[in-house]
């Protein structure tokens, strides 16, 4: 009877014990992260007699999760690159959103500009022009501004972003190492393994990975270490090394991430971090914001260079007598940033844009180190390297750096950011209509009496004169002395140019029979201008150039300015400035679509993965539903076979009774 007593209670508790699993599972089929449990049976050590073994019933060995690791481990490095394209998508299409805005886009602003220096040109004589042309010079510069202010915003919000995914990864990490410090004791009690710690564990280093990319490697006594970065460990057994959002070296509004040591020394991450929403913002910021912002404003610097180098070559009539013109714009120049271990005393390289070889620029920083005797240019887009030397300026991808006068030691840094505030740095620098130089400063023609008529009898002529390089100092000179004459003369071979004082200061050397389709020449004097000769002059007959000073109606200049559009002013001579900022937001599009597009399919990859992940460990109700009803029948069995031993016993107790 004993025998059959104990064997029925073993299945009385083993099938207590499955319901309340079974139970245990059903209350937690909508909790995040929960593996269903399932009890391992096993049978007892039966009895021996002399007619064979007699078998005892039943004992629960474990209960146990259905759990694959494998599976949790794709799911979290699913869920962690998942993140990193939402992330990336969702902050380059506001990039994208910006910049191909067709109200506040750049695109439109440079188009009216160009439009109004047109309407300029067309009649330079209209006040109403040029201040048109101003108006909307002032509405470019300000559509820089404020695309610069958006995409600062962006860093801005990137940074914060940044700085509280740190402190979440910090607070998971602490959570984790607790809940490895619980599992190793209640595993060390009970040798049998903490299925809800172990889930919760779980569930929080898939946290983890929305954050960041990580990975794990199990110990023996249960705990889990975590990994970041290039194996850099954030959580060890029950301890954790935290990480830092940091300001960084050159750029203190710009955040990146160290890693704090053991022994309080930090060492900089930001580069190993992969995966996660922190990986997303550092991809953004320099796969797109940076990338752009620099373009920005390298584009406003190319536009205020080029324009001004021309501007200056107008006359302008604001003053009297007529001068040359001004710079149009102001622009910021190249920024230069000292690592804060620089040495004492070093000083600081001058770095402006080369006006001559500003089509040069990319869209790269710079590092700057003095190294073993020398300074090295690195150019951080590519890594390339160029030595630099201390005698005086050298000109560098559009940059011209003089390292003269410096003191420096081995370790000396700059973050050089040539482009990175110019956007923010234009405006304009014109403040009247008159001050606008849209006539030649020179012009030419035949010399007339003091009557308006010529003496010249030949079909000679004298035209497109350009003063390129002309001072001020220069143009009063030319003022000052009169006019510079070509009086062509036989005898000489061709034109003798003399000053308004009669001294001659050159010959060029012209036949009509060959040079009757144009002759450029070039005249020294007065800074160097050049003219073109063409037709068939007689002896004698003369030609001059002089300042001019009438022209008011003349539009020579502003034609050379309204041209600059069409000219390959970027990259190098092979792109105009419309084409260049074309090219901005056509990258810029692509990847916004190329993040978008990897996000749905990372998105169809990770629902996947949940649901390998669900077809091992996820509660489904109608299994739990009928092993209910399973170990309900088991349960009763065993509490009847429990009361026929009792029936059993109370007759055999009966009957001795008699």
């Amino acid at each position: 009877m004993a025998n059959i007593f104990s064997t029925s209670v073993s299945g009385l508790l083993a099938s207590q014990r499955a319901l309340a699993t079974t139970g245990h599972n059903i209350s937690n089929v909508n909790t995040e992260g929960y593996s269903r449990q399932f009890v391992d049976f096993s049978t007892r050590t039966p009895s021996v007699s002399g007619q064979g073994f007699i078998g005892n019933g039943v004992q629960t060995d474990s209960v146990r999760r259905m759990f694959d690791q494998s599976l949790e481990t794709s799911l979290q490095k699913h869920i962690a690159e998942f993140e990193r394209l939402d992330t990336l998508a969702a902050f380059n299409g506001r990039v994208d959103n910006l910049l191909a805005d067709e109200d506040a886009g750049l695109g439109p602003a440079l188009n009216r500009f160009f439009d109004a220096l047109q309407d300029a040109a067309n009649d330079p004589t209209s006040n109403a022009a040029r201040q048109v042309m101003l108006s909307e010079a002032e509405s470019l510069a300000g559509r820089f501004d404020l695309i610069n202010q958006r995409l600062e915003e962006l860093e801005r919000d990137a940074n914060n972003r940044i700085q509280l995914g740190v402190g979440e990864i910090n607070e998971l990490a602490d959570s984790i190492a607790r809940l490895n410090q619980e599992i190793i004791q209640a595993q060390g009690k009970t040798g049998q393994p903490p299925n809800d710690l172990l889930d919760q564990r779980d569930q929080l280093i898939k946290q983890l990975s929305e954050k960041v990319g990580v990975s794990t490697v199990p110990e023996s006594g249960g705990a889990v270490n975590v990994f970041i970065g290039n194996g850099q460990a954030l959580v060890s057994g029950n301890t954790t090394n935290h990480i830092a959002a940091v300001p960084s070296d050159f750029d203190p509004s710009q955040y990146e991430i160290a890693y704090e040591r053991s022994d309080g020394s930090r060492v900089n991450i930001t580069s190993n971090l992969t995966g996660g929403e922190i990986g997303g913002l550092l991809d953004f910021r320099r796969e797109v914001l940076e990338p752009t912002r620099n373009d920005l404003g390298r584009l406003a610097a190319t536009i205020a260079t080029t324009f001004n180098a021309q501007h200056r070559q107008g006359l302008q009539f604001d003053s009297t007598p007529p001068g040359l013109g001004e710079d149009f714009f102001n622009i910021a120049g190249p920024r230069l940033l000292a690592a804060e271990g620089n040495s004492a005393g070093l000083g600081e390289p001058a770095v402006a844009f080369d006006e001559q070889a500003i089509g040069d620029l990319t869209g790269s920083d710079y590092r700057l180190t003095y190294q073993d005797g020398d300074w090295v240019l690195r150019r951080l887009q590519d890594n390339h390297e160029v030595t630099l030397d201390d005698s005086g300026p050298q000109v560098v991808d559009g940059l011209a750096i003089d390292l003269s006068g410096l003191d420096p030691e081995d370790g000396d840094s700059f973050l050089l950011r040539p482009t990175k505030q110019a956007a923010s740095g234009l405006d304009v620098n014109i403040q009247r209509p008159g001050q606008l130089a849209l006539a030649n400063p020179l012009t030419g023609g035949e010399v007339t009496s003091a009557s308006g008529q010529s003496a010249n009898t030949g079909s000679g002529a004298l035209d497109q004169v350009s003063a390129a390089e002309i001072s001020p100092t220069e143009l009063q000179a030319l003022r000052a002395d009169g006019p510079v004459t070509f009086t062509y003369e036989a005898d000489a071979g061709g034109f003798v140019v003399r000053d308004g004082n009669g001294d001659t200061l050159q010959t060029i050397a012209y036949d009509p029979s060959t040079d009757s389709n144009g002759l450029s020449a070039e005249v020294a004097e007065y800074g160097g201008f050049s003219v073109r000769l063409a037709g068939v002059p007689d002896d004698g007959d003369a030609f001059e150039v002089k300042v001019n000073d009438n022209g008011v109606g003349d539009n020579a200049n502003a034609l050379k300015l309204a041209g600059l559009a069409d000219e390959g002013t970027m990259e190098g001579g092979s792109a105009t400035y419309q084409e260049f900022f074309g090219g901005v937001v056509g990258r810029v599009g692509t990847e916004t679509l190329r993040a978008q597009s990897n996000r749905d399919a990372q998105q169809t990859l990770l629902h996947q993965a949940r649901e390998e992940r669900e077809s091992v460990s996820g509660v489904n109700l109608e299994e739990e539903a009928a092993r209910l009803l399973q170990f309900q029948q088991a349960f009763q069995a065993n509490a009847q076979a429990v009361s026929v031993a009792n029936e059993v016993f109370q007759s055999l107790l009966g009957a001795i009774q008699r």
